[in-house]
């Protein structure tokens, strides 16, 4: 963010209960305004939320569609996530967490393995294996 350019703010009192900031213990909660910021998440997707500029907690994610047409320079990044490269091709743009057990199939799903795949490579793996899921060896 530019240093001269004033990020977006609003009355809290404006914003419904649950997308206001959570303050944090060293906060001192007199403030009355918060700041719209964005956080890039382990998958490498936006999430806009509304923060306390003294403390900098967020409350919760803002639909995309109200963030629409606002200057994107004003919107800073507030917190960025490492962000796991795919195992199948490397790429660091953002990954989806794969489970190699179908949730639907087995009830221990959770226990088995996972894999970090970019949204390329998931799709991929779905349309080769998924189909043929229900084959069985020759």
């Amino acid at each position: 963010m530019q240093p001269d350019v004033e990020p977006y703010e609003t009355q809290l009192a404006d914003l419904d209960w649950s997308k206001r900031p959570r303050h944090g213990y060293h906060c001192s909660r007199t403030l009355t305004v918060a700041h719209l910021g964005k956080v890039r998440s382990r998958n490498g997707t936006i999430q806009y939320k509304a923060y306390c500029p003294e403390c900098r907690n967020v409350g919760a994610n803002f639909p995309h569609a109200d963030i629409a047409g606002l200057d994107e320079g004003r919107i800073p990044f507030i917190r960025i996530h490492d962000v796991e490269p795919c195992e199948r091709c490397g790429n660091t743009e953002g990954t989806e967490l794969h489970h190699w057990a179908p949730r639907h199939l087995f009830a221990d799903a959770d226990d088995w393995p996972t894999s970090h795949l970019c949204r390329d490579c998931h799709v991929e793996w779905h349309r080769v294996v998924t189909p043929n899921m229900t084959r069985t060896a020759a």
